[in-house]
């Protein structure tokens, strides 16, 4: 977003050093910033529905497409710029960039997959979301290319269905896989009850767990567009996985330490 504001200064500047005769017209300079901030604002989303248009919506894809991803991420990095979101990281050398793994955190807001994707875009991650999100305009196109599961978890048929897919995109080495065991929006800094059915993803492929946390996310809608908000993820911990573990013990044991640490950051 800094970008598109100061390619708009830049612009508003040079047509009103051109335009203007007379110190009096010097009101062209703030209309033509803004002017060229919503035109710069508008091509940039052109351009990503014109991409849009060659990716499905309806087939399943077994690994996402590189530019998919990037372009995806670009629309987050936006939306987040536009927000006025800081977000400081800490833990981020606990990832396991060398590896696939099955990503776990709270959940606060519809920024918290923006965010976490863009902390996290070293590796490929796609999130496991509520099906109403994949019927966002050209946001819908890009998701399912870059293998976004969507889950219904009023259908425990569905649910299952769509835990067996990430189990085997992950097996397959094709991506990282984010879910919020919570399956809500949760409103503080106290967890809600984990369904720990989500955590069969990583026991099934045997692959780690990586535990976060995020907090801060719930404040953007209020502090928007007057305030900065400032977000903080803290990966918490790397858990390794064995195909008969139990997911109700190791639901318990992962909620605990999220627990821990966001009472923690409520002290802070």
């Amino acid at each position: 977003m800094r970008i598109i504001y100061l390619l708009s200064l830049a612009a508003a500047v040079c047509f009103t050093a051109v335009t203007i005769t007379d110190i009096t017209h010097i009101w062209i300079l703030p209309i033509g910033f803004v002017a060229a901030a919503v035109g710069l604002s508008l091509a940039y989303w052109l351009i990503l529905g014109m991409f849009a248009i060659f990716y499905s919506t309806k087939k399943e894809y077994e690994k996402p497409s590189p530019l998919s991803l990037f372009l995806l991420n670009a629309a987050y990095w936006f939306v987040c710029s536009a927000a006025r979101v800081m977000v400081r990281v800490n833990g981020a050398e606990k990832i396991p960039l060398d590896r696939r793994f099955l990503f776990v955190s709270n959940h606060l807001s519809r920024f918290d997959p923006m965010i976490e994707s863009l902390v996290l875009r070293k590796t490929p991650m796609a999130f496991i979301s509520k099906p109403s999100n994949f019927k966002i305009p050209i946001g819908r196109h890009f998701m399912n290319r870059s293998c976004y599961i969507a889950i219904d978890r009023e259908s425990p048929r569905n649910a299952a269905k769509a835990i067996s897919r990430a189990a085997e995109l992950l097996k397959k080495d094709a991506v990282s896989i984010a879910v919020y065991p919570e399956g809500h929006r949760g409103t503080g800094y106290t967890l809600q009850d984990f369904k720990p059915g989500c955590l069969k993803a990583a026991t099934k492929a045997g692959c780690p767990i990586v535990v976060a946390v995020i907090s801060g996310t719930e404040k953007i809608h209020k502090n928007f567009p007057w305030r900065r908000t400032n977000v903080t993820l803290d990966i918490i911990d790397v858990i390794e996985t064995e195909s008969k573990e139990k997911t109700v013990d190791l639901s318990e044991h992962i909620r605990e330490e999220m627990q821990r640490q966001l009472t923690e950051r409520k002290k802070k």
